[in-house]
């Protein structure tokens, strides 16, 4: 098993900002979700389907009120 993170060395990985993308209109970081939405199946029952978006401030709203 691996040697754990102290407190400290999280909040200094949290803090920079190497890796990570940031929105240029809201300046918040874009983070990946991973969407369950329906999907028909040829015997008319559901099934799922499963995709990868991502979410910052800018299209929040509208990926959680399922408009997507």
């Amino acid at each position: 098993m691996g040697k754990g993170k102290s407190f400290a060395a999280k909040v200094a990985h949290q803090s920079t900002n190497e890796g990570k993308v940031i929105c240029p209109s809201c300046n918040v970081e874009v983070k990946k979700i991973k969407l369950v939405m329906t999907r028909d199946s040829k015997s008319n029952t559901w099934a799922p389907k499963y995709e990868m978006k991502d979410i910052c401030k800018c299209n929040e709203q509208e990926i959680f009120s399922g408009a997507v």
